[in-house]
């Protein structure tokens, strides 16, 4: 028998008949606030599941299927999300610092002022989401950004290298230090690396003479 308490209060929120919750059903589940930190959530089923101000952090859900799910607030630092599916999510304000998302779809989630910073998002699928979040040093390479809004969205030391920015809103965004080559913006067309080198520095009197 596993019991999954409030974070706080200590009290029972669910009770699972099982050495695992590894796999587990929990589409729909009220789990506000509980404490799952560290816990081995792969491949569960939490679709439309309340997880509001849940703390994950370092927990297991690599495969885990949390489109729909409610995740504001929840901390999810360095949680293990490789190929999970998020689509439709609310995840507003959540921690994913240090996070491994890659391969996950988190198309048209909602992820306002979330936290990524050092999080790995190669190969995500981030296509249409609310983005206005905080990438700082987060590895984007090869994820998919289009037609996602990434409006006041710090991306300072972010990686994206070959990343689809495709009619991507970046009104606002803090660009700063961000590696870009090979990023695919408007039009199709892809930003050369030496667009983002820094121009050699030469002594003033070089240019004299």
């Amino acid at each position: 028998m596993i019991e999954i308490c409030h974070k706080q209060t200590g009290d029972v929120l669910r009770s699972v008949k099982a050495d695992s919750l590894a796999g587990q059903f929990f589409e729909g589940a009220k789990l506000v606030g509980a404490n799952l930190s560290g816990r081995d959530l792969s491949g569960c089923d939490l679709q439309r599941a309340d997880l509001r101000d849940a703390d994950l952090s370092g927990a297991n859900l690599s495969g885990a299927m949390l489109a729909g799910a409610l995740l504001r607030g929840a901390v999810l630092d360095g949680a293990n999300l490789q190929r999970c599916d998020m689509t439709d999510s609310f995840a507003d304000g959540a921690g994913f610092h240090g996070a491994d998302l890659t391969g996950a779809i988190l198309r048209y989630c909602k992820l306002a002022e979330a936290d990524f910073s050092d999080a790995k998002l190669v190969g995500a699928d981030l296509s249409m989401a609310d983005l206005g979040c905080d990438f700082s040093r987060a590895n984007m390479s090869r994820a998919d950004l289009r037609g996602s809004n990434l409006s006041g969205a710090v991306l300072d030391g972010a990686v994206l290298l070959g990343a689809n920015m495709s009619d991507a809103k970046l009104t606002g965004a803090d660009l700063g230090g961000a590696h870009l080559e090979g990023a695919i913006m408007g039009g199709g067309r892809k930003l050369a690396p030496q667009g983002f080198k820094k121009k050699e520095q030469r002594p003033w009197w070089q240019f004299w003479g």
